[in-house]
C-alpha cells in the first residue's frame, strides 16, 4: 500500500514523464502473458491471448503498469472461467483489452471503481482483496500517457477493461533477430540459457520473455532433453523448476549438469515450494530462489546479477 500511494504522490505531482518509444506488440505482452499465465493457472483460470502482428509508440514501463492492472484485478476478482487479452485495430489506434468472468459491475457504479481506496460489494475486512489503489493509479497514468481508457461491464457475465495505444506503421524486428551482444550494462543478449520444467506451457512462455531480452534459449522437460539440446555446450545459465516428473529435483538435475561439463553453471530454481526442505536443498546447491508466479522484473535482476 505505502509503494502504491508513493506512486500516486508522483503521479499526481507531475514527477513521472512518459519515455516513447516503438515496439512490438508481441515484445509488449510476452512478458505479462509469462507472469499472469503461471498466476491465472494457480487460481483455476485459463489464460487467453490474442495479438496480431502491430507496434505501437508508447511508454513501455507506463503501458505494463496499466495492462499489469487489469490482469491483476481479473485473476484476483475471478472466481472461475477464462481472461482474455487482446489487441483490436480501432483506426490509428489499437486497443489492449482485458475481459474477465467476474459477476459484473453495475452501470452506475462503473467510475467510482476508479476512486482511491474503493472497492465494490466488499464488507469485511477479511473480505478485501487489495486496497482498491490500483485502478486510481491506472487512471493516473492513462491521463499522463494521454490515451483513453473505457471499462464495459455486464451483470452476472463479466467486464472489459480497455486503453487505445496509438499504433505505428513501421513494426521492428524482433529483439532476437537483432545483432546483439552483452554489455557491461546488460549481460543479457547472446547469452544462451537453458530452461528445465515439466510444463511446456510453462517453457514456451519462459522462452518467449527471455528471447525479447535478446538471450538464445534452450528448453527441455528433463535431465536427458537438457543434454540433447546442449549438445555438448554447456549454458551460461540454468534456469529450473524444482519439482519436475516423476519425483525427479530440480536441484539434482542442476547438480548433474555441473557434473558433466566440470564447471560450476550458474542456476536459478524457479518454485512454489515454500518448505524448509527445499530451502536447505537450495543452499546446498548455491542457487538463488525464485517462487512461483515469477515477476519478470526480479528474474531479470537476478540474471543479470549471475551473468555480469
Amino acid at each position: 500500500m505505502l509503494t502504491d500511494l508513493l506512486d500516486i504522490s508522483r503521479l499526481d505531482q507531475a514527477a513521472v514523464k512518459p519515455d516513447v518509444a516503438l515496439y512490438r506488440l508481441d515484445e509488449v505482452l510476452a512478458p505479462l502473458v509469462s507472469e499472469f499465465r503461471t498466476v491465472a493457472e494457480a487460481a483455476g483460470l485459463n489464460l487467453r491471448v490474442h495479438m496480431g502482428r502491430y507496434a505501437v509508440r508508447t511508454d513501455l514501463r507506463l503501458l505494463t503498469r496499466i495492462l499489469r492492472n487489469f490482469l491483476s484485478n481479473a485473476c484476483r476478482y475471478t472466481d472461475d472461467g477464462c481472461i482474455l487479452l487482446g489487441a483490436r485495430r480501432r483506426g490509428d489506434c489499437l486497443r489492449l483489452e482485458v475481459w474477465d468472468t467476474v459477476r459484473g459491475i453495475a452501470a452506475d457504479r462503473l467510475q467510482a471503481i476508479f476512486l482511491a481506496f474503493n472497492q465494490l460489494d466488499v464488507g469485511r475486512a477479511a473480505d478485501r482483496k487489495g486496497v482498491g489503489l490500483g485502478l486510481a493509479i491506472v487512471e493516473r497514468i492513462a491521463e499522463i500517457l494521454g490515451y483513453p481508457i473505457a471499462v464495459r461491464s455486464w451483470p452476472g457475465r463479466g467486464s472489459m477493461f480497455s486503453i487505445e495505444v496509438p499504433l505505428s506503421a513501421e513494426i521492428p524486428l524482433p529483439i532476437g533477430q537483432l545483432p546483439v551482444q552483452p554489455t557491461a550494462g546488460n549481460p543479457l543478449p547472446g547469452r544462451r540459457l537453458l530452461v528445465i520444467d515439466n510444463e511446456t506451457s510453462i517453457l514456451e512462455s519462459m522462452s518467449a520473455l527471455l528471447e525479447q531480452w535478446g538471450c538464445e534459449v534452450l528448453t527441455a522437460t528433463d535431465q536427458a532433453a537438457a543434454l540433447e539440446a546442449l549438445q555438448g555446450r554447456a549454458p551460461a545459465l540454468i534456469l529450473a523448476d524444482y519439482h519436475l516428473d516423476h519425483g525427479v529435483l530440480g536441484c539434482e538435475v542442476i547438480k548433474h549438469l555441473r557434473e558433466h561439463f566440470a564447471c560450476r553453471i550458474p542456476a536459478v530454481i524457479i518454485t512454489a515450494d515454500r518448505t524448509d526442505q527445499c530451502r536447505r536443498a537450495l543452499r546446498r546447491l548455491d542457487a538463488p530462489l525464485l517462487n512461483k508466479p515469477v515477476k519478470p522484473g526480479k528474474l531479470r535482476a537476478i540474471l543479470s546479477q549471475l551473468l555480469g
